[in-house]
């Protein structure tokens, strides 16, 4: 384990991830901040759900750092922050705690802040490049430096932060055999597409492709120095103008590679051979749900793509992975049907076929930010029919834990209590499914309208943008 020298009267930070260690170890973010926050002079400790209130390097307890920096990806994650706080002793609001100062960033809390806003002193909103002097100020001095969001100030207006030059290098990381995925490679920032339901995709905008060059050479020198396959990281990693140029030199420098997910109308013969030769063993595309709604939440491509890419991938020796939604607005019966038939074609060409199926869960800062979940019982119930379909491997998002998501997701500052008394309770999730069964939470299932708890937080559209699409889609899909 790497021990960080103490440096006397240096800011202590403590690096919080609310989650598994293995989780944490595979956010690229956290190996950013980790060595940032040193070179600037802190001394820094990691801390994670499962590790406990002391930090992984010394053993020192949370509640004896100046700030507590902490980065979230996942809505659930939040009942473990607040209950990180409660186990080491420290007050979970903000209003009751002198220190440890708590700062918070992360997508989910890009979109929405306000169902933290209650606990945090401080959130970092948008991308760290654009906020890290702000970020930097507030922790050397403890002062409310301009462009982070102070949420005791109330809900005021700000913009999420984003930069325009996405060239930095950092080869520095902390490899991990706990690490749940390899080390990561940015390919690009933002995706030039904006499919209705995608959060990462509003929130990101625009669209920045890093040079293709200084993709590989990172990923060279970062293989090269830990022994460990690189995977690139993008929203659609083969939106890159120059992606398959990436692969045919990963190809020619023996260089492995690991793929997310990827649009099926990008992918060619000469790709999908490349990405055969890298080792990858799984492709993975996302169909989402029928053609027509596919199209209309801004997926462009046909059920033959996705056949015609499962059939060389086959060929080629590469198991084929689907992702799917059920529940999405103006789904229809035949729209099941149509992913169930789609999934046997894919089998009829041969294809190993892993099946992930995932309830919609309406997101803020997407023009579906208006949609009500659909119920409970409709999502169990096209679970159950998407699990007829043939497959090799099956995997679902449960739709209950689908359903606390949006409900914190969706949330404003009153859904704090919640999350506060969750961390408290033996059973979390318990607590928020007696919620469900209360109806306390029925407002995921009802439409939204203005104002949004989220309406402060400005985005890369003007208002009234997203709501435009939204009605575009319900026109084309719900008539």
């Amino acid at each position: 384990m790497r021990k960080v020298a103490y440096k006397k009267n240096a800011m202590k930070i403590a690096l919080l991830y609310p989650s598994t260690y293995s989780v944490a170890m595979s956010s690229s973010i956290y190996h950013v901040l980790y060595f940032k926050l040193q070179d600037a002079g802190f001394y820094v400790e990691r801390f994670t759900a499962d590790r406990g209130p002391r930090g992984v390097e010394d053993g020192t307890p949370l509640s004896h750092f100046d700030h507590i920096l902490a980065t979230v990806h996942y809505e659930l994650d939040y009942i473990n922050l607040v209950k990180m706080l409660i186990d080491a002793g420290i007050p979970p609001e903000a209003g009751r705690r002198k220190k440890p100062k708590l700062i918070i960033g992360g997508p989910p809390v890009t979109a929405n802040p306000e169902p933290l806003a209650e606990f945090a002193d401080a959130l970092a909103l948008g991308e760290l490049e654009a906020l890290w002097e702000p970020l930097l100020a507030y922790l050397s001095t403890g002062e409310e430096a301009e462009g982070l969001y102070y949420p005791a100030r109330g809900a005021q207006p700000v913009s999420i932060a984003y930069t325009p030059d996405v060239s930095e290098v950092d080869y520095r990381r902390l490899p991990e055999p706990e690490a749940a995925f390899s080390i990561s490679i940015e390919a690009a920032r933002g995706c030039p597409f904006s499919c209705l339901f995608c959060m990462e995709s509003y929130i990101t905008k625009p669209y920045r492709p890093r040079d293709w060059i200084t993709v590989v050479n990172e990923a060279e020198r970062l293989y090269k120095k830990f022994g460990v396959r690189p995977s690139l990281v993008a929203l659609t990693a083969n939106s890159h103008p120059h992606f398959k140029e990436i692969l045919r030199a990963a190809v020619e420098r023996g260089l492995p590679l690991s793929l997310p997910s990827l649009r099926a109308e990008l992918l060619d013969d000469e790709a999908l051979e490349l990405i055969a030769r890298l080792g990858q063993r799984t492709l993975t595309i996302a169909p989402e749900a029928s053609e027509r709604l596919r199209k209309a939440l801004g997926k462009n491509f046909t059920n033959q793509d996705v056949i015609r890419v499962a059939k060389k991938a086959s060929q080629l020796g590469l198991k084929v992975k689907l992702y799917l939604m059920v529940g999405l607005p103006c789904e229809k019966e035949s729209d099941l049907k149509e992913v169930v038939e789609l999934a046997k074609q894919v089998k009829r060409v041969g294809a190993y076929l892993y099946l992930s199926v995932n309830p919609f869960v309406p997101k803020p800062q997407t023009p579906l930010q208006y949609h009500p979940m659909a119920p409970l019982g409709y999502l169990r119930k096209s679970l159950n029919e998407i699990r007829k379909a043939p497959h090799d491997e099956y995997s679902q998002y449960d739709a209950t834990l689908a359903a606390i998501q949006a409900a914190i997701s969706l949330g404003g500052r009153e859904v704090s209590r919640h999350i506060e008394a969750s961390a408290n309770n033996p059973s979390p999730l318990g607590y928020w499914k007696s919620l469900l069964r209360r109806g306390e939470l029925d407002y995921v299932f009802k439409p939204r309208e203005h104002p949004l708890p989220w309406e402060h937080v400005r985005g890369f559209y003007q208002p009234g943008e997203l709501r435009k699409r939204y009605e575009k889609f319900l026109e084309e899909t719900c008539a």
